[in-house]
């Protein structure tokens, strides 16, 4: 699998990163054939099949679960991001990194994340100093942070510390390719994206989406046309990898099928330039329901 730099972490990740919160917990549509987490043994085997096929990183979270102990667990090497929940001071970052890597069997983390901040959090001098002291302490090599929205995601870029940067990004929510794509790379910021399927909206294999959210499947089937709707999910794939500002994408994959699925459209490259200028006009960042963050009681 190809391999983009991850800004200038000296990382460089494979287009794929395997988010493991459907490893660690039930996950997505409840009543879904996809709901339940896979046991620990199938979910073991996905992480060295994972590794086995060419994915260089791993995403997860103390929160995911027991997704961080199943990484331990399996054996694999694969460099691992994970996260920290907010509020957190030095002495709070300090012992989660411990625990993270305790159940990753890991002496050091290769990313450690903000969980989920915002403006003002990012900014915390004791959380600045926290994440500094785990740095130079040596058991974490670089650290990022996790937006949701725009505001969040302009003021992490802003402190240098921080160098990588998780979005939502896909066919329906660019919001991040105005400000926040050119100005991580002007400096330097390595861009993570998540949401690729939006949950599964964006895919065939969630057969019936709830009431509110159809009309979001609805737009992306209208930019389709007559192409197959089991096509959708490689478009949605293949249209982020088409970003160059994008290191990787973050894909919950839940079994061997879907992996070996979305290695194959991974290989089929980014999409022309004209199959991206058809896609433009189904965007819709105004539509609040574009962000899983509004979803509460409809999955």
């Amino acid at each position: 699998m190809n391999t983009r730099p991850l800004g200038n972490t000296g990382l460089a990740v494979s287009a794929i990163t395997l988010g493991t919160v459907e490893l660690g917990i039930d996950y997505g549509f409840r009543g879904s054939a996809h709901y339940q987490k896979p046991d620990r043994s199938a979910a073991a085997d996905l992480l060295r099949e994972a590794a086995a096929s060419g994915i260089t990183l791993l995403d997860t979270a103390p929160v995911y679960g027991d997704a961080e102990e199943l990484i331990g667990v399996s054996g694999v090497d694969t460099p691992v991001a994970t996260k920290i929940v907010l509020p957190a001071d030095a002495a709070q970052i300090a012992a989660s990194v411990e625990q993270s890597l305790r159940r990753l069997r890991r002496t050091r983390l290769d990313l450690l994340q903000l969980h989920n901040p915002n403006p003002v959090s990012v900014r915390d001098p004791a959380l600045l100093a926290g994440l500094q002291a785990v740095i130079d302490s040596g058991k974490v090599r670089c650290v990022g942070a996790s937006a949701y929205d725009e505001a969040t995601a302009l003021a992490i870029l802003d402190i240098p510390l921080y160098r990588t940067l998780q979005v939502p990004f896909n066919l329906l929510d660019r919001t991040m390719e105005r400000r926040v794509f050119p100005l991580a790379r002007e400096r330097g910021v390595g861009i993570l994206v998540r949401s690729v399927f939006l949950r599964g909206v964006l895919t065939a294999r969630i057969a019936e989406v709830p009431a509110p959210l159809a009309a979001l499947r609805d737009r992306a089937l209208a930019g389709l046309g007559d192409t197959p709707v089991e096509a959708l999910a490689a478009l949605a794939l293949r249209f982020c990898l088409s970003f160059p500002e994008i290191a990787t994408l973050i894909l919950g994959i839940r079994d061997s099928a879907e992996l070996r699925s979305n290695l194959a459209a991974a290989a089929q490259g980014p999409l022309s330039a004209d199959e991206l200028s058809h896609w433009r006009p189904f965007a819709v960042e105004d539509d609040p329901l574009v962000s899983p963050l509004n979803w509460q009681g409809l999955i």
